[in-house]
């Protein structure tokens, strides 16, 4: 099978995710911010913006926990859709969200990171899946769709 051929086999595949909180994710959310304080802490340099650095760490870390990982708030996804290069995304109130896949998502198979834009939006958005926030079958398939969207 040659690539074109290829390419439009997986051009409509579709995947959907229902996301569940991750307690592993917030451990290693807690694990980078206490190894980047940690750097800060040792690293020489005035007080004051080592004090800022590392109160600006700490509540990225406390956000990224409750937002990405316990999958609280409003930023908090709970269910996407992928079809193809379009995108369709559920917030923590149910709110869908329309969008379109973007270059540089990141599939491995410890994370896969969906990078997306929302329709009329200025910036990319990103979603970070860590095993154990869906299905096996539903992350083998995503990251499958991931893949393929990437090489379209």
């Amino acid at each position: 099978m040659d690539a074109a051929t290829e390419k439009l086999k997986y051009s409509d595949a579709a995947a959907e995710a229902r996301l569940a909180p991750s307690r592993r994710g917030a451990w290693m959310i807690a694990g980078a911010a206490l190894a980047t304080l940690a750097v800060i802490a040792t690293t020489p340099g005035l007080d004051g913006l080592r004090v800022l650095a590392a109160t600006w760490i700490a509540c990225g870390a406390l956000e990224a926990i409750h937002s990405r990982a316990l999958l609280r708030g409003a930023r908090a996804v709970h269910a996407l859709r992928i079809r193809g290069e379009s995108i369709e995304v559920e917030d923590a109130r149910g709110r869908l969200r329309a969008g379109s896949v973007r270059p540089g998502s990141f599939v491995a198979p410890w994370l896969t990171i969906v990078r997306w834009r929302p329709h009329g939006a200025w910036w990319d958005r990103s979603i970070p899946i860590l095993p154990g926030m869906a299905g096996e079958e539903e992350l083998r398939r995503l990251r499958v769709v991931l893949k393929w969207a990437q090489h379209a």
